[in-house]
């Protein structure tokens, strides 16, 4: 590994909840138990089925979450950045890690012990409950994620997640998007295998919504590709009341889509 960061992990740490809500002594203890570590890219943090003893939170790099078959197929479910921590719920039902976790790119982490996290949670209330949002939380994007890879098409979850990219404050009709990720990760992401993945890239380019170069992703029209989303255009799978939904806007969408 290159240089390695300095870090403060108490300095760190207070600008992220739920270890902001505790008071100086518990937050004193905490970081007498921390631990600083170090990775190189494309070492392991963990592997499937090893035991959770405490909390990763990530300082700088990227952490790649990811089930890995028996046969060696990868399905990553997250990445992991700045501020970003594993094993929360893992630890609070002592359960051993579900998945595989990998350095994307030299990362240095904080580790939280399990014991010193477990006298923080029976003596403080919102650190619980922070703590409690933070796991919900996380199970609701994996939700999401779920929905997008059983009920929407290849195209629908591209689209999606670009649209997901973009600042809900951005303003303007042109966006630019670098991709964080090599396109085989964002692909496994996506539930597309790298070649249906740079294919459906490619016809989103034919149909002027995007623009491909290299790892940035040109957007000219960006209310044409949130449309297309709402409009439900490439939706394979009637879902009721929201497909309903889609399928009524439909007509204007088909009004934008190229000839």
């Amino acid at each position: 590994m290159g240089r390695q960061q300095t870090i403060d992990p108490g300095e760190f740490l207070r600008g992220i909840a739920p270890y902001s809500s505790l008071d100086s002594v518990e937050f004193a203890r905490l970081i007498d138990a921390v631990r600083v570590q170090h990775l190189e890219k494309g070492s392991a943090l963990f592997e499937q089925g090893d035991a959770c003893r405490g909390v990763h939170v990530v300082v700088s790099g990227q952490i790649k979450l990811a089930f890995c078959s028996l046969q060696g197929v990868e399905k990553v479910v997250g990445i992991l950045g700045s501020g970003d921590g594993v094993g929360e719920a893992c630890m609070s039902i002592g359960q051993h890690y579900p998945m595989n976790a990998e350095a994307l790119a030299d990362t240095t982490l904080l580790f939280l012990p399990q014991a010193i996290l477990r006298e923080c949670l029976e003596s403080n209330r919102l650190f619980a409950h922070q703590l409690m949002l933070r796991i919900a939380e996380k199970l609701h994007f994996l939700l999401l994620d779920m929905e997008a890879t059983s009920l929407l098409s290849g195209t629908e979850r591209i689209v999606s997640f670009l649209v997901r990219q973009l600042a809900d404050s951005s303003e303007g009709p042109h966006a630019v998007i670098r991709l964080a990720q090599t396109k085989s990760i964002i692909a496994s992401r996506l539930s597309l295998t790298q070649e249906h993945f740079s294919r459906l890239l490619r016809q989103l380019s034919e149909r002027g919504m995007i623009n491909v170069e290299g790892r940035h992703i040109h957007i000219p029209d960006v209310d044409r590709l949130r449309q297309y989303l709402k409009s439900g255009t490439g939706h394979c799978v009637n879902r009721g009341g929201r497909s309903a939904g889609r399928g009524r806007e439909r007509a204007g969408w088909e009004s934008l889509a190229p000839a």
